[in-house]
């Protein structure tokens, strides 16, 4: 890969287009569906709608699910534009829960490697990363990004792009990474887009504020 960052590669920008219009095509089909439902709802006796309800629950899951899809291309367009492709340096895996686990090697620890995660979830089973890597179609990727954060995995070419991170990087319920990262690999990530432990060399923790007796500023760290 002889580009700076995935995104000045053509076929990148080429592929992320062709991922949005299939993305918002599945929403908007979802909505569509929606609008045949309640005709068939109107049209048909009321004693069906015992029959229509569960139909109703499951294109609204579906419809999250492809709206939540939708929601990850601007993610994946900022991370694309921040780091590069690395070629078949990923290992894919299918798991016993249904999943697709993608292994990485830690960018400053070569010797070890990190597990993204992709699937497990009710409606995920017929995506194509689960259904190609299930059946022995796929087992290796293309990766651009921080796997101990998050980053896009795709198919030579690139095509099929997807989204993956960890759950400390996305979910603010959940602590950030704190070790084991370079200030660098710290400052990418969080312009990729993840949620990073954060502290300044000059950052002091509150606590350590409150101690300093001294008349100079304090800079508190933030994560």
């Amino acid at each position: 890969m002889h580009y700076k960052t995935a995104w000045e590669d053509p076929a990148t920008r080429q592929a992320w287009h062709r991922t949005a219009m299939l993305r918002c095509a599945a929403v908007l089909s979802w909505l569509l569906g929606f609008v045949a439902w309640l005709f068939a709802v109107v049209m048909t006796p009321a004693w069906l709608l015992v029959l229509w309800l569960p139909v109703l629950f499951v294109g609204i899951w579906y419809a999250l699910l492809a709206a939540v899809a939708a929601a990850s291309l601007g993610g994946t367009r900022r991370l694309l534009r921040i780091y590069p492709w690395q070629a078949g340096i990923v290992e894919v895996r299918p798991k016993k829960n249904g999943s697709t686990q993608f292994v990485v090697p830690d960018p400053e620890r070569p010797d070890r490697t990190v597990g993204l995660g992709y699937g497990g979830a009710i409606g995920t089973g017929r995506h194509f990363w689960v259904r190609a890597v299930k059946s022995g179609q796929i087992t290796s990727a293309w990766f651009a990004g921080d796997p101990r954060y998050l980053g896009v995995v795709a198919t030579p070419g690139p095509r099929n792009l997807l989204r993956v991170a960890q759950r400390e990087a996305a979910d603010s319920r959940m602590s950030p990474r704190k070790r084991g990262v370079s200030p660098e690999a710290r400052a990418l990530a969080r312009a990729a887009g993840a949620r990073i432990e954060w502290r300044t060399p000059s950052a002091r923790t509150s606590a350590e504020c409150r101690s300093d007796r001294s008349e100079r500023p304090c800079q508190v760290a933030r994560s």
